[in-house]
């Protein structure tokens, strides 16, 4: 599959291939901000001693270090990598003894670490500043079962060399075989991390791009994935790993909900702890902390403890609020969104406690709206425990039902739009945390992710080690390319419109997706049915299309191929062309990576 650029259609696999996506050898670079380039470690310090990093334009020493890719962002904190290790120790037992790709390993420190844990049959690392990085590898590379391959492993053609060569002794899936099964005899680790980042083909960064890349293969059973279901730690700047593992509603996207479909989990090992994180996610704390007291009692029931000094906040507070483990807290609380103001407001309290003055204007605008952000929350509460119980009067539609379905609706009415907005952010939060199990791969997680310093990186970029493991996916969604009939590839581009349209209730969505789609409403039972995520209530207490699962999306999948007035692909494909100006840049770039290999 290609996908559209400049209003034409190009191979990805070849445009990854042109030299562009690289940088000419000595070519000058922009040097990078003084205070990013904080050499804290031995590896650092070697590293800056080389003046890739700090490099400006001009004339250069011929024998001077060279990059292909000066803009690469290196793991250098031994210690860091040693809690990893420590901390998902048990977790990757089950790969000693296997194959280890390694892509972009740089100065090695992670891939040291790894290797000397897993006691690899055959460590495979490609790198295209192997020359760069050699003296820095000699200890590994001095080992009969460890190569370093000088070419790019996202560069698809040198790739697929590798792996046509290197890995002949791993079995292919067969084409007939039903279900993918998970292989741990194969490992794929990679950095992806990069600064300052540089756009590529409409995405923010070639690591954007690659890294959906890697998910797209889940699907297709191609790359690692045509030998089964390959786990893969992947290195990313720290900004980048909210597109695949989102914390709350609004940063819920088409691409995060594509990981859904094709991940048992996806979990983030270490990264940056950032405190302002939370007031930007508007989702209700008490979700927070009910989703950290879960995780919590995962870590304990699995004797995971964090290493000292890796304590996020988080992590810390459950500690603290042990005696609340397995309390519903959510939806029995005021809801409580961390907004910024709120932070403003209590640091002049504290300056108040601290010298008592005269109240500023400041201050006293701050308190009234704090006074009136709690009386919205009261009333939020209500709505959303009346939601609840009517809800879970079942989906017949008794008189009972439909009189408190329709009283609600009213109250819903009668709010104002802003209140409106704001009430169904809470909700549709509290449906994505309350389900069985919660719709957001964060909310599954087994552990708490490490706290990273950004000098345990060179240059001091901020960055995040996620933890990757695919799932078979449902049939449908396997059915891409020639040879079949198209329901991957078909709810690939139904994914790109219903993403454009997440306000909609679902009914109205499915009716966006194609006229008359919507009589199958009744078809797609899961859709109102509270035990599996869904609701039975009408107009403002229906299901909206960003509060679906993945249950949801393949049971109307299933639903779209029985219907007999369903278009074409042919056809969809057209819908899609005509409607491409009409969906947002983000979803156009997360769907436009999706290749058959």
């Amino acid at each position: 599959m290609s996908f559209r650029l400049n209003n034409g259609r190009t191979s990805l696999a070849r445009l990854l291939h042109q030299p562009s996506i690289t940088f000419a050898r000595g070519a000058a670079t922009k040097a990078k901000a003084p205070d990013m380039l904080k050499a804290t470690s031995p590896v650092a310090k070697q590293l800056a001693e080389t003046g890739i990093w700090n490099r400006r334009g001009g004339r250069k020493a011929s024998k001077a270090p060279k990059a292909i890719e000066p803009h690469r962002v290196n793991i250098v904190s031994e210690g860091l990598c040693d809690d990893i290790i420590q901390y998902m120790g048990t977790s990757l037992e089950r790969h000693r003894g296997c194959d280890l790709i390694d892509l972009n390993p740089g100065a090695g420190v992670w891939s040291r670490k790894l290797h000397d844990f897993l006691e690899p049959r055959n460590h495979i690392m490609m790198d295209l500043d192997a020359e760069l990085y050699s003296p820095f590898l000699k200890d590994l590379t001095s080992k009969d079962n460890v190569q370093l391959i000088p070419k790019s492993g996202i560069v698809w053609k040198d790739l697929f060399e590798m792996i046509q060569t290197k890995l002949s002794h791993q079995e292919s899936l067969s084409t007939g075989e039903a279900e993918p099964i998970r292989n741990d005899t194969l490992l794929v680790t990679a950095n992806l991390s990069s600064y300052p980042k540089k756009a590529f083909l409409g995405f923010d960064s070639v690591s954007t791009m690659v890294m959906y890349q890697f998910m797209s293969s889940i699907k297709s059973s191609s790359l690692f994935q045509k030998y089964g279901l390959v786990r893969m730690l992947l290195w990313v700047s720290d900004d980048e790993k909210r597109r695949l593992v989102p914390k709350s509603l609004n940063r819920r996207k088409r691409g995060s909900f594509e990981a859904e479909l094709a991940c048992e989990w996806i979990h983030e090992v270490a990264g940056q702890e950032l405190e302002a994180e939370n007031r930007t996610a508007l989702r209700d704390d008490w979700i927070n902390k009910e989703s950290a007291l879960n995780t919590l009692a995962r870590m304990e029931a699995l004797g995971l403890k964090v290493p000292k000094g890796r304590e996020v906040k988080m992590y810390k507070e459950s500690l603290k609020s042990k005696n609340l483990i397995g309390k519903k807290l959510a939806g029995v609380r005021l809801p409580n969104v961390p907004r910024p103001f709120k932070k403003e407001l209590e640091d002049l309290e504290h300056e108040l406690e601290e010298e008592p003055a005269e109240l500023s204007h400041r201050l006293k605008s701050l308190r009234s709206r704090e006074k009136y952000e709690i009386n919205h929350s009261k009333m939020y509460l209500e709505l959303l425990q009346e939601h609840e119980r009517i809800s879970n009067m079942g989906t017949d539609n008794t008189s009972a039902f439909v009189e408190a379905n329709e009283a609600w609706n009213e109250k819903i009415d009668n709010l104002k739009k802003n209140q409106r907005m704001e009430f169904n952010v809470v909700r549709d939060g509290y449906h994505l945390f309350r389900q069985t199990p919660p719709a957001l791969l964060w909310d599954r997680r087994e552990y708490e992710p490490l706290k990273a310093m950004p000098d345990e990186f060179f240059p001091n970029s901020p960055t995040a080690l996620l933890d990757i493991q695919p799932k078979a996916m449902h049939p449908l969604l396997r059915q891409i390319g020639p040879n079949s009939n198209h329901a991957g590839d078909i709810s690939d581009i139904m994914l790109k419109s219903w993403w454009s349209m997440s306000l909609q209730p679902a009914d109205k969505a499915m009716e966006s997706l194609w006229p008359g789609f919507s009589d199958l409403f009744s078809e797609v039972p899961s859709l109102r049915d509270p035990s599996r995520g869904g609701v039975p209530m009408t107009g403002h207490g229906s299901l909206s299309a960003r509060g679906i699962n993945e249950g949801q999306w393949t049971e109307m999948l299933e639903a779209w191929m029985r219907w007999p007035f369903r278009p074409t692909y042919g056809q969809m494909l057209s819908r899609m062309n005509d409607d491409d100006g009409d969906v947002e840049d983000e979803d156009v770039r997360s769907g436009a990576i999706m290749m058959q290999v």
